[in-house]
């Protein structure tokens, strides 16, 4: 399922939330302690805040699995730095203006 369509991606994503599989990790944003499933890479809140891009660079990269072999991708790796150095940026600005 490696090079497998995101709708494939998706559905092996939402099947491990329903079977409730062990190995919780927390929600992937900077001081989010939400505990999310080990395939999902973060809670739904801090998920659609980020731009589509990026959810559409991190489901690409995305290989069922590897949640459980704790091996991903050196592009989802790639695409996860980015994310952080997006949040990073995003909320220096947002902070900037209140």
């Amino acid at each position: 399922m490696t090079g497998a369509p995101i709708a494939e991606k998706a559905e092996y994503v939402r099947a491990a939330i329903a079977d409730g599989r062990s190995g919780e990790h927390h929600c992937h944003w900077p001081g989010c302690d939400r505990r999310v499933p080990p395939a999902s890479w973060g809670c739904r809140e801090h998920w659609y805040k980020l731009p589509q891009r990026l959810r559409s660079k991190i489901w690409r990269a995305f290989r069922p699995g590897q949640e459980q072999s704790k091996t991903p991708s050196a592009d989802y790796v790639a695409a996860a730095r980015e994310v952080q150095d997006w949040i990073a940026a995003n909320q220096t600005h947002q902070a900037s203006l209140f």
